[in-house]
C-alpha cells in the first residue's frame, strides 16, 4: 500500500517544484514590471490589507507569549512614559484633544489612534510592539538596547491613555515644563515669527528637576548640584551610543557641544532645594546601606561607595544622596546586567553591582534615598539615619 503512494508522490513532486519555481517568477515579474502601484495615496487591495492586518496581529500574539508582564505602578510611570510619548510618539499618533498633522496621517498604513486602539492589545504585546517595532509601518524598534525597564514605562502610559481627558494629557506630558506650552501664550508677532510653542523632544524639564520642582517620576534622576564634569560624561556617552537608554539617546543625539556645556552648566550650578528625603524609621537594612556606602564589604571585594561618590571625591561620578530610591535600584539592575559595560565606567561599575547580593543592592538604595539632597556631603559614621 505504501508503495503506490510513495510512486504518485514521486510523480507529483516536479508539478509541485514547478508551480513553486513558476510562482517565484510570477511575483518577481510583476514586481520588475512596476504594474504594483506602491504609491501610499493608491492605499491597500482589501485583499492585502486583510492579510497584511492579519499577519501583524497573528506575529504580535505569537511573538510576544514569552514576555513576562510585571506589574506596574502608574503613578510612578505615566509620567516618565508620557514625557517620551510626547517627544517620540505623538507626531504620528496624535494627543488626546489634538488632531493629527495631515502629512501624518496620509502614511500607509495610517498610525492608529493608540486612545481607541491601545486597549485592544494585552500589556504583554503592548510591549512587545514597543520594545521590537513592527516592520513597514514606520514603527521603530526601542533606541536602548535591552532597556526592557523603560518600555515598561510607554506600555503603563499606554494603558493609562484611554482614559485621559486632554488636560490629564498636557499635565503628565509637560511635567516640570510649564512655560510657553500653550499657544495663548505667545503675542501675535511672536506667534507669526516661530510658531506654536511645542514641548520639544529636548525639554529636559519634561522629566527633570528643576530649582522648585522635583522630578516627575521616581525613576529620574535628580540633576540640580551634580558636578559638571559628570553630567558633561553622561552626556557624551548618550550621544555615542556608550550609554544605552531609549529616553535619553534621541535627547542626547540632538545636541551638540555648546549645548552640552550650557546644559551642564545650568544643573551643576541649579540650586538644590531642601528636599524631604525618603523617610525610613531606623532599621538593620539602612544600617547595612550606611555599612556599605561608608565602608563596602571586604569579603566580596566591594568598596565603599562614598570613596567616589561623595562630593568631594570623583567630580566624574554622580552624587547619589538624595536621589530616589526606585532610581537607584533600577540603575544597579541595569549594571548587574551589564548594559552600561561599554565604557571604562560602566565595566568598572558593573563588576561593583555583580558583587554586590539582592539584600546589599536594596540596602545600598534605600539609605542613598534617605540622606539629605541639599547636604551632598560626605558622610560620617552613624550620621547616615537622619531622618
Amino acid at each position: 500500500m505504501a508503495e503506490p503512494i510513495k510512486s504518485r508522490l514521486r510523480k507529483l513532486l516536479p508539478w509541485a517544484l514547478g508551480l513553486f519555481a513558476g510562482g517565484i517568477v510570477l511575483v518577481l515579474a510583476i514586481a520588475y514590471s512596476g504594474i504594483f502601484n506602491v504609491a501610499a495615496s493608491a492605499g491597500h487591495p482589501e485583499l492585502l490589507e486583510w492579510l497584511l492586518t492579519l499577519g501583524k496581529s497573528r506575529s504580535v500574539i505569537v511573538n510576544s507569549k514569552p514576555v513576562d508582564a510585571p506589574e506596574l505602578n502608574l503613578t510612578e510611570l505615566v509620567p516618565l512614559g508620557a514625557a517620551h510619548f510626547q517627544g517620540g510618539c505623538a507626531t504620528c499618533h496624535g494627543v488626546p484633544g489634538q488632531s493629527v498633522n495631515p502629512v501624518y496621517d496620509q502614511m500607509l498604513p495610517q498610525p492608529p489612534d493608540l486612545q481607541i486602539h491601545a486597549p485592544m492589545w494585552k500589556r504583554e504585546q503592548l510591549f512587545w510592539m514597543v520594545r521590537h517595532g513592527i516592520q513597514f509601518t514606520g514603527m521603530p524598534a526601542w533606541s536602548g538596547d535591552k532597556r526592557d525597564d523603560e518600555v515598561w514605562a510607554v506600555v503603563a502610559f499606554l494603558e493609562a491613555l484611554p482614559s485621559m481627558k486632554p488636560e490629564d494629557y498636557r499635565r503628565y506630558a509637560r511635567g516640570n515644563a510649564q512655560d510657553n506650552i500653550e499657544t495663548q501664550n505667545y503675542a501675535a508677532r511672536e506667534f507669526a515669527d516661530k510658531g506654536r510653542a511645542k514641548i520639544n523632544i529636548t525639554a529636559c524639564n519634561r522629566c527633570h528637576d528643576t530649582e522648585d520642582a522635583q522630578p516627575t517620576s521616581p525613576y529620574v534622576p535628580r540633576l540640580g548640584g551634580q558636578a559638571k564634569a559628570y553630567l558633561k560624561r553622561a552626556l557624551h556617552e548618550y550621544h555615542n551610543d556608550l550609554r544605552q537608554s531609549g529616553f535619553m539617546e534621541p535627547i542626547a543625539g540632538e545636541l551638540d557641544d555648546e549645548h552640552i556645556n550650557r546644559l551642564t552648566d545650568y544643573y551643576a550650578s541649579l540650586t538644590v532645594p531642601v528636599n524631604n528625603p525618603a523617610q525610613y524609621p531606623s532599621s538593620p537594612k539602612l544600617e547595612l546601606g550606611r555599612q556599605l556606602a561608608e565602608n563596602g564589604d571586604r569579603s566580596l571585594k566591594i568598596p565603599a561607595c562614598l570613596s567616589c561618590h561623595g562630593v568631594n571625591k570623583r567630580p566624574d561620578y554622580p552624587r547619589l544622596a538624595g536621589q530616589p530610591e526606585q532610581y537607584l535600584r533600577q540603575q544597579l539592575q541595569v549594571l548587574r546586567q551589564g548594559i552600561r559595560a561599554k565604557t571604562s565606567y560602566g565595566l568598572l561599575m558593573t563588576t561593583i553591582a555583580r558583587r554586590l547580593t539582592e539584600q546589599q543592592a536594596e540596602a545600598a538604595a534605600a539609605f542613598f534615598a534617605s540622606q539629605s539632597l541639599a547636604e551632598r556631603v560626605d558622610h560620617k559614621a552613624g550620621e547616615g539615619l537622619r531622618q
